[in-house]
């Protein structure tokens, strides 16, 4: 039988990739995301316009994906930004913004697809963290503290319910080509072209839903090899 997958923010980036690589694995994959910015041609995508801070869309999502699919096998959790300031540059509102998507946004679907894979005894969470959690970044306290949060929020989840046969990953990448560094308060310190590619992150995604089921990736880091300036 064909399983079946969200991904949030699978428009573009990381979220992107994953939607395309899960198909390609004959996958049912249901792309969570604001808009449908990036539509994917293919029988087995669908599109669900979610805002992730708000619990009656995410709650809406897991139902929906349960009536078209029966089952939902997998949850990536990818949608996130980040705002750059320092400190006693921040906007409130931006902090406020960021932690709605970044930490209750993974927080919902963390706990409507628990409740889905409870009924159904199993599946796979993966939560999209960042190295900017576990490592000081200057500009960008706000955002590293979000996913932080993540990391927090993800291995805790883990301990719980790994005796109900789910899994929960915590994927921590560095630096990755996506439209995260287009802003302008963004830095990156390596040339773009030699960094991670969102592809390389999807597969690290595949990987922890396709291991043996008696087998937990839970936490993983994935930097580029060799930046360059």
């Amino acid at each position: 039988m064909k399983k079946s997958i969200i991904i949030t923010g699978g428009s573009k980036g990381i979220g992107l990739a994953c939607v395309k690589l899960f198909l390609k694995n004959n996958f049912n994959v249901i792309n969570a995301s604001r808009t449908d910015s990036n539509p994917v041609k293919n029988k087995h995508y669908s599109f669900i316009k979610t805002n992730v801070s708000s619990e009656k869309d995410v709650k809406d999502l897991f139902t929906k994906a349960a009536k078209a699919h029966g089952k939902i096998d997998a949850v990536i959790c990818n949608a996130g930004f980040g705002i750059f300031a320092n400190l006693a540059d921040s906007k409130t509102s931006d902090f406020d913004k960021m932690f709605a998507v970044n930490v209750k946004g993974v927080y919902l679907c963390n706990k409507y697809a628990v409740k889905s894979m409870l009924e159904t005894k199993g599946g796979t969470i993966i939560n999209i963290s960042s190295i900017g959690g576990k490592n000081g970044i200057a500009t960008a306290s706000v955002y590293s503290a979000t996913k932080h949060a993540v990391i927090g929020l993800s291995s805790s989840l883990m301990a719980e319910v790994r005796k109900d046969n789910i899994r929960v990953v915590t994927i921590c990448p560095g630096s990755v080509d996506t439209n995260f560094f287009d802003h302008p308060s963004a830095e990156l310190n390596s040339a773009r072209d030699t960094i991670l590619s969102p592809e390389d992150v999807a597969e690290v995604c595949l990987l922890s839903v396709k291991l043996p089921q008696r087998a937990l990736m839970n936490e993983v880091e994935i930097r580029p090899l060799f930046p360059k300036k």
